[in-house]
């Protein structure tokens, strides 16, 4: 059976299943008719919009350990740590937090660095989070690394708006990237515990390529997060960083990125797909309009090709001040004062840690 057929036969129902995505991602190069199935999947259940977000200065990300990590991941090191403000006390973060809303600030990442166990420290600023949540209007999106139930129910006991979690698929990308014992299920498990305890946004993050920029575990990846009927599922790419053990790696392509979007879109045919911001600068025009095509909706400092091309294609296009993991019901807050020329002062903006 040719590879061509079978796609045929992967793609005659929507959502796909697992097997069909594996389907496509085997394929050498973009079979004929892909994109636009997906392109069409995303136009019809979502509309023909594009959301395109600017997290800096309005939400910028904040580290509760300053620059340290346990596990230096081999993607990371603990080297995007260091663009981030440190708020290493709970006092420290109520502080920036008061400061950026009398700026004008919209919301916060709340990130660090992860412990042995692939969990970022947060039980000593629960509080903090609940009077964030309670004395300003700020956007709250904190970056778990892996919990347990009852981590989990902490969590949502504060208050906060989003939940980012990182889902990887592949156990032995896990071992070899993050030197961890976890497996997938732990990934899943996380996923899932945020979502039994009612946190009102839960939003899977899968970093395509992370095995040392090999497509691998990225499928797995994506039925881990379809467990959860996901509202919005963001794809990252492989940032080969100086000073790690991938600094000389090659990322994805642009069509093998397209590839997992067309994958996520037609998987998850009624969920935001976004393109988040921690992806090559270098080949990013080619990249984003392949994405298009592939039924991405959502995209993190798009280029000025980007956004022109949006424009001549008819989209209905919104700017937003913050991270692509902001839920439509809080996305008034951030729409972007100055309108669709307001992007031009800051398309290079450089991020800090998503939530990889």
């Amino acid at each position: 059976m040719s590879s061509e057929l079978s796609l045929n036969e992967a793609i005659q129902n929507v959502p796909i299943t697992r097997d069909a995505a594996e389907v496509i991602l085997s394929l050498k190069k973009i079979p004929s008719g892909l994109l636009e199935l997906a392109g069409a999947v995303r136009d019809s259940r979502l509309g023909r919009e594009l959301r395109f977000y600017y997290p800096l200065p309005r939400f910028p990300n904040v580290s509760v350990t300053g620059d340290r990590c346990s596990l230096r991941c081999k993607h990371c090191g603990g080297y995007y740590l260091r663009g981030m403000t440190s708020v290493e006390t709970p006092s420290k973060l109520k502080k920036f937090c008061t400061k950026l809303e009398a700026d004008g600030g919209v919301g916060l990442l709340i990130s660090g660095g992860s412990d042995r166990k692939g969990m970022v420290p947060l039980d000593r600023f629960y509080n903090a989070f609940r009077w964030v949540k309670e004395n300003t209007g700020l956007i709250v999106n904190v970056h778990t690394g892996l919990l347990d139930p009852g981590q989990a129910d902490g969590i949502a006991s504060t208050g906060i708006d989003i939940a980012s979690v990182d889902v990887v698929g592949s156990d032995e990308t896990i071992r070899r990237v993050y030197g961890l014992k976890a497996t997938k299920e732990d990934y899943s498990g996380t996923l899932e515990s945020l979502k039994n305890v009612e946190v009102p946004h839960v939003i899977p993050h899968i970093c395509v390529g992370l095995d040392f920029g090999e497509i691998g575990g990225e499928v797995a990846a994506l039925e881990i997060a379809k467990k959860i009927d996901p509202e919005l599922v963001v794809l990252l790419e492989l940032m080969p960083t100086q000073g790690t053990a991938m600094e000389a790696v090659k990322p994805p392509s642009a069509e093998e990125m397209a590839m997992v979007v067309a994958a996520a879109r037609l998987m998850c045919p009624g969920a935001g797909i976004a393109l988040g911001c921690m992806r090559p600068r270098t080949g990013k025009d080619r990249v984003e309009e392949l994405a298009l095509e592939a039924g991405v909706d959502r995209i993190v400092l798009p280029s000025r090709s980007t956004v022109e091309r949006a424009g001549i294609a008819g989209f209905s296009v919104r700017h937003l001040d913050g991270c692509c993991a902001i839920p439509k019901s809080l996305e008034g807050r951030a729409l972007r004062l100055g309108g669709s020329q307001a992007h031009l002062q800051n398309v290079n903006e450089v991020p800090g840690r998503d939530a990889y």
